[in-house]
């Protein structure tokens, strides 16, 4: 029986070490930053008191709230999409299925850290009223 290697780039090399380790340090720090937004969100405040107008006068009124958000936006998304190159590379072993999957993966990540960012940024330090409908 034969195997078959493909040879790996020193700069491939260095990028999977990079993610390795951004994997169990993401990890890590977000044990501490998601039971953090637990407790305030679901345990020291009722989720039926939760509305729009909260997150605004009440949560993102600090700015230190926001930034705590960004960091676990910004720690879960990278570490979320990169299980998932993970997963497309250790179960679709066609190589253009994969370039395509890892691309829209990677497309989908900048799209969601855009909006979310974008959301955490741009939202009024007011509420604006909102249409009754």
């Amino acid at each position: 029986m034969t195997t078959t290697t493909k040879s790996v780039s020193q700069r491939d090399n260095k990028f999977e070490t990079f993610m390795w380790r951004y994997m169990r340090w993401s990890g890590v720090l977000l044990v501490p930053l998601v039971f953090g937004h637990f407790a305030i969100m679901h345990v020291i405040n009722s989720v039926a008191d939760i509305s729009y107008e909260w997150v605004i006068t009440q949560r993102w009124s600090f700015v230190g709230w926001r930034i705590y958000d960004a960091f676990l936006l910004w720690f879960a998304g990278i570490h979320g999409f990169n299980g998932l190159r993970i997963a497309i590379n250790d179960y679709v072993h066609g190589e253009s299925l994969n370039r395509v999957l890892n691309i829209l993966a990677v497309v989908l990540m900048v799209i969601v850290l855009f909006v979310g960012t974008a959301a955490l940024v741009l939202a009024p330090t007011t509420p604006v009223t909102l249409p009754t409908g």
